[in-house]
């Protein structure tokens, strides 16, 4: 099928965006500052005027990853191009937008592998998404790499640490700043006039649950994140009661899936989890932790084998009268266990493996808490009480690195395949053709 093509639907432009439109004229432009607040859209509309004002022909643009990438700027910037009707084409195998007759190669930052694909570009701009998730050496070998006369980059990003790289060698860099070489733009969230007051209310009150989430989303402050990570967690309304197999769900909180999850440990803690998801296009999915194992080698004195794990696996499958639309996610470094599985026959599930992403599903675990869409049965008391006491490192903060504590940390390991595993983890997605900026 043909494609229909995706207009942009202009809304207007905030005081900050209209500064930033109309200012960004350094070598280095970073508009940083609250969520939703303009930052992605300001940056891809000062692009577009930026390469049609630009003698280069080569560019590059950036996002975390390949597929954030086109889901944040290049989507939105066909869009806008559609709609201004700039001739351009998108080649996504090769990573190149053609941009009335300019090529962008675009990429995704996520590792230091990045910076080997960078070697050797000689453009003459970036546009760089999410760069406070890029790691440093790829962001510093981008910058040498704009050299064309001419050249200017503009970067977007949500807060992080105050020690992060991004905040410590170019947003806060006195000397930068006042040379002129950067120039920065703050914005916050009411800066955006074409939010839903409604919107802006709710997400107000969301973030409110957490302290560093509101400095950051909010307020858009660069600010340490400290204690417990899911702290914004209430045992009143994200633990339930109601038994699954006894049928005594609400009715409005249907189980559509069930799947397997799991965290390995070779000699600490094996635990699996049952989790089941209700599906909501309105409001998204919530997500319901069934049950849990927990084998602690620490406690019982004896490694479990990987065959003691598949009887546990081939247990709650049949308990929950789990087949083949089922899944169990095996972390990324169980592959004796997977390899078990795939040769017992009593296991019927589809046998699929997750990669986690440490930071990026440690956000959205704590948005899907805050919001009482991840809950967890009365019964699983180590995920209750390691959700409460899984803790930043504060010695990785002073490096400038939100990462979590080796410590309490097996059934948060262990949810992430069943939150993030499955292909469709939300469904309340802005619609296509409408976007807020």
């Amino acid at each position: 099928m043909k494609q229909t093509k995706q207009y942009f639907e202009y809304g207007e432009f905030g005081r900050t965006a209209i500064n930033f439109l109309e200012n960004s004229d350094a070598w280095i432009n970073v508009a940083h500052g609250s969520v939703r607040s303009g930052k992605t859209i300001t940056c891809n509309a000062r692009w577009l005027t930026f390469l049609a004002e630009s003698n280069s022909d080569e560019f590059l643009i950036s996002g975390k990853t390949s597929s954030s990438l086109k889901r944040n700027v290049i989507n939105p910037l066909m869009a806008m191009m559609n709609t201004e009707d700039i001739p351009h084409e998108f080649h996504q195998y090769d990573g190149e937008l053609i941009i009335d007759g300019k090529t962008c190669y675009c990429m995704g930052f996520n590792d230091e592998k990045a910076v080997d694909v960078i070697a050797g570009m000689s453009v003459g701009g970036w546009l760089a998404d999410e760069i406070a998730r890029c790691p440093q050496s790829a962001v510093e070998m981008a910058i040498s790499r704009c050299s064309d006369i001419g050249a200017k980059m503009f970067w977007n990003t949500n807060p992080d640490s105050p020690y992060h790289y991004l905040f410590t060698n170019y947003i806060n860099d006195h000397e930068l700043l006042k040379s002129g070489t950067v120039k920065t733009w703050k914005f916050l969230l009411d800066d955006n006039p074409n939010l839903p007051p409604e919107y802006v209310e709710e997400l107000k009150r969301v973030n409110q649950k957490s302290e560093v989430f509101y400095k950051r989303n909010i307020l858009g402050e660069w600010v340490i994140a400290e204690g417990a990570i899911y702290d914004m967690f209430d045992t009143k309304e994200n633990v339930f009661t109601w038994n699954y197999l006894n049928h005594d769900f609400p009715a409005d909180q249907q189980i559509h899936e069930i799947n397997i999850c799991c965290d390995y440990g070779v000699s600490t803690v094996t635990t699996f989890g049952v989790m089941g998801i209700h599906r909501d296009i309105a409001h998204g999915n919530t997500y319901y932790l069934l049950e849990e194992t927990y084998y602690d080698k620490e406690d019982i004195g004896v490694a479990q084998s990987d065959s003691e794990r598949v009887d546990d696996i081939v247990m709650l499958q049949d308990k929950y009268h789990l087949d083949n639309n089922s899944t169990i996610y095996l972390p990324h470094d169980a592959a004796s266990l997977k390899t078990a599985c795939q040769k017992d026959n009593r296991v019927k599930l589809k046998i699929k493996t997750y990669a986690p992403d440490t930071y990026e599903d440690i956000k959205k675990t704590q948005d899907l808490i805050a919001n009482r869409r991840f809950l967890i049965h009365q019964d699983c008391v180590n995920s209750i009480s390691q959700v409460q006491t899984y803790s930043w490192d504060k010695k990785a903060q002073q490096r400038g690195e939100d990462r979590p504590l080796k410590l309490n940390d097996h059934c948060p390991d262990m949810w992430r395949g069943g939150l993030y595993g499955p292909a469709n983890i939300t469904t309340n997605a802005t619609p296509l053709g409408v976007i807020y900026f």
